[in-house]
């Protein structure tokens, strides 16, 4: 009797493996599941503090809320893994100011990506460097969605806060920047799926 229930299930367990194995056969790829995404995004902003070098003062002076230059956004971005879960990788933004002082700011970023049909969602954690005019970092956060008008074609928004750390005042040795941004653009999605 035993005999027949381990052969029993023997058989069965040889049955079910090769549907467990097509199910999961991603893992025995040598080349995993991966995407590769570029982004061109127009983005403005809010500034927390010191805006004295703005020229869009939203309060009644010098020391309120300010509208940041409008940017341009370029980005590359990579992730790999289930594309059924999420997937990890890296991103790297490069900002450019169209307007005021030129700036600079290229960004280097962990990204976490999810994919559902039409829709692509996406957080990021980096750290920003302004190369030009000052160079300066800080420390950023970022939430993205897009929605795939084709397959790998779509419209992107994304919510990014920004803190830099810049030149020290007579009040405080090392002057914080807080940002927050809001753009809008283009992604294009290259997916290599199992």
């Amino acid at each position: 009797m035993r005999a027949r229930t381990v052969a029993c299930v023997l058989l069965l367990c040889a049955s079910a493996s090769p549907a467990l194995a097509e199910e999961d056969s991603w893992v025995l790829h040598k080349r995993p599941p991966f995407v590769v995404q570029a982004t061109a995004l127009f983005g403005d902003g809010l500034r927390f503090n010191n805006p004295y070098r703005l020229s869009t003062v939203l309060g009644s002076d010098a020391q309120s809320v300010s509208r940041t230059a409008a940017y341009v956004d370029f980005g590359l971005a990579t992730a790999f893994g289930d594309p059924r879960s999420f997937q990890h990788g890296l991103a790297v933004r490069a900002s450019f100011a169209v307007e005021g002082v030129g700036q600079v700011v290229l960004t280097p970023s962990y990204l976490l990506y999810r994919r559902f049909h039409a829709f692509g969602f996406w957080g990021r954690a980096g750290t920003p460097i302004a190369l030009t005019p000052n160079r300066t970092w800080g420390l950023e956060a970022a939430a993205g969605a897009a929605w795939f008008v084709r397959a790998g074609i779509g419209v992107a928004a994304e919510l990014v806060g920004d803190v830099f750390w810049g030149t020290g005042t007579r009040d405080v040795a090392v002057a914080t920047y807080p940002l927050l941004s809001a753009q809008l653009g283009l992604i294009v999605s290259y997916e290599v799926l199992p």
